[in-house]
């Protein structure tokens, strides 16, 4: 489980590594509980996060983060919204 430092937002990936995820998955049936009134996350699901950097609007990122997801070689949408370079 991932959770983004400045969003409530959650995300799933199988791979534990410590640097950025690439490698979303499905949520598990348990997360829904975490987005119900009261806890206020958003789950994001590996749909949202698994398509390629370029299917992004590049007008989203400014030009530093595109240096960076390059330098880190990030592939996916998620991959920029869950890493470890900020």
């Amino acid at each position: 489980m991932l959770c983004h430092a400045h969003h409530p937002w959650i995300a799933f990936t199988a791979d534990r590594r410590d640097g950025h995820a690439e490698d979303f998955t499905a949520p598990p049936q348990w997360a829904r509980v975490l987005s119900q009134v009261g806890f206020g996350f958003e789950v994001l699901d590996h749909t949202q996060l698994n398509p390629p950097l370029s299917a992004l609007d590049s007008s989203l990122l400014s030009e530093f983060e595109w240096r960076q997801a390059h330098h880190h070689d990030t592939t996916t949408q998620g991959g920029v919204l869950f890493n470890t370079w900020d």
